[in-house]
């Protein structure tokens, strides 16, 4: 029989290969406390907001949501655009913000044709930089809606945008903010024959050019302009809600013709995906089924008014919904 003997390790090369493993052993004990010591959860994570009264108080709501779940966060908003806010997002000085859908995809890929809530939402998350996500869509809305007279829709017997082409052709279109690029030439391709582009100084100038038939406006769902009984909103039946899917042809695709002509502008939470574990991720989402249109509006209405502030809204709202 044939025995085959391990070589033997002289002692001092034994020693040094001891020493070795025990400094290896070492430096990984250092690297695992390392990284236990910069978890998500020990970072004061920083919230961003794009401008205006309703984004900031959405970035809030966030805000106290993951506070709520045990983060740190930064007290104040960082405030931006949304490419600044994704610049912030790259560089980590951002970790969340809130962004209506259909304008960040805009800014994303110009060339999407997307304008339903499901289809902008799946082009969307196709086109988010590397390390970038986002939560589930809330049913808040911030999209332009067009207003007429309220006897002049009376008068041409129209109530959907579908119906726009009865309208007495030419009518400017007015509004307190720029609309994207394919907003009026969605417009045209339903059939509306409106004259040009003017923006006004704000809501209520828009109302009162609306009102007295001289044109038709475009305003965002989340004003109280709709619901001004001198005027009428063009209702875009086609629109899909948020949680609705819409119906694939046999090609698997939309139908582009049951698409609707003004691009859906849901609220999501956008977020770098090493800022947020599993649960503050589950807490964020949370707030896609609370928060409404009308929830968001009222609290934007109130403190632009000054009948109350940022915070006793967000903090009623909270509340109310046990969050």
């Amino acid at each position: 029989m044939i025995v085959l003997r391990a070589p033997a390790v002289p002692s001092r090369r034994r020693a040094r290969i001891t020493s070795v493993m025990v400094s290896l052993l070492a430096v990984s004990a250092v690297v695992v406390g390392c990284s236990t010591s910069v978890s998500v959860s020990d970072r004061t994570l920083v919230v961003g907001s794009g401008p205006g009264t309703a984004p900031a108080i959405a970035a809030d709501i966030y805000a106290e949501v993951l506070r709520h779940e045990g983060a740190t966060v930064r007290s104040s908003l960082v405030t931006g655009s949304y490419r600044q806010l994704l610049d912030g997002l790259d560089r980590g000085t951002v970790d969340l913000f809130g962004a209506f859908g259909g304008s960040l995809l805009s800014a994303l890929a110009p060339g999407s044709t997307a304008t339903s809530t499901d289809a902008v939402y799946d082009d969307l998350n196709r086109a988010l930089p590397q390390g970038v996500s986002v939560g589930d869509p809330t049913t808040v809305v911030d999209q332009l809606q067009v207003v007429v007279a309220a006897r002049t829709a009376s008068t041409a017997g129209v109530d959907e945008l579908s119906e726009c082409s009865r309208l007495p052709a030419g009518l400017p279109v007015v509004s307190d903010r720029t609309p994207d690029e394919g907003t009026l030439a969605a417009l045209a391709t339903v059939g509306c024959r409106f004259g040009p582009f003017r923006r006004v100084a704000d809501v209520a100038a828009v109302t009162a050019e609306v009102t007295s038939g001289r044109a038709v406006g475009l305003v965002s769902t989340l004003s109280t302009a709709g619901n001004d009984a001198a005027l009428t909103v063009l209702a875009d039946k086609k629109q899909v809600s948020a949680d609705a899917r819409a119906a694939p042809t046999a090609a698997g695709t939309p139908d582009a013709a049951d698409q609707p002509a003004i691009r859906a502008q849901n609220l999501v939470p956008v977020f770098a995906t090493a800022a947020l574990d599993r649960d503050l991720i589950k807490a964020v989402n949370k707030v896609a089924g609370e928060l409404t249109t009308a929830d968001l509006a009222t609290m934007a209405e109130k403190v632009s008014t000054g009948t109350a502030t940022a915070s006793s809204v967000v903090s009623d709202w909270l509340s109310e919904h046990n969050l």
